[in-house]
């Protein structure tokens, strides 16, 4: 910080001198005086204070805040459409007696399965032999025809093959 100009403090000093003895308008004195009135009376509210109303309504309106939130964050996301292409929607106890699904999960968990989805899909010969299935080597490169039996999340429950 800079030191004080001289010159500017001796006019300071003499502006101070000369408006020693004055005192302010009665004008404002009275305006003073109404305002500490008004304040003890219990006058107009601070800016961020809250009346009665304002707080009881403040509660149901955070809730209702709330409640629309977690009913947004909770509800699941619909299926999407599907196309003629795609997966066809079927129940697991919708498919015919003769279906010959090998399952890849245990029964049990087939049976709590639900709805499902009928995947087609063309799978190569390879990954059938991962899953231990007979395989000739010569055509381990072909693709073949299936279907999958698919749970809403992916899983994939059983697998059948189209002739």
């Amino acid at each position: 910080m800079t030191p004080p100009l001289p010159q500017l403090d001796t006019r300071l000093a003499a502006l101070r001198e000369a408006i020693a003895g004055e005192a302010p308008p009665p004008s404002s004195d009275r305006v003073i005086a109404v305002a500490i009135a008004r304040a003890a009376r219990g006058g107009p509210r601070k800016p961020g204070a809250l009346r009665r109303f304002d707080a009881w309504f403040a509660w149901p309106l955070a809730l209702a805040a709330s409640i629309t939130l977690l009913s947004f964050v909770i509800r699941a996301v619909p299926p999407q459409s599907l196309t003629e292409s795609g997966p066809k929607h079927a129940a697991v106890q919708d498919l015919p007696a003769n279906a010959s699904f090998m399952p890849l999960v245990p029964i049990a968990e087939l049976e709590r399965a639900g709805d499902a989805l009928v995947v087609p899909a063309r799978m190569s010969r390879m990954s059938l032999a991962q899953s231990g299935l007979p395989v000739n080597p010569a055509r381990a490169a072909d693709a073949i025809d299936t279907e999958l039996l698919v749970r809403p999340d992916g899983a994939v429950l059983a697998l059948r093959f189209v002739h």
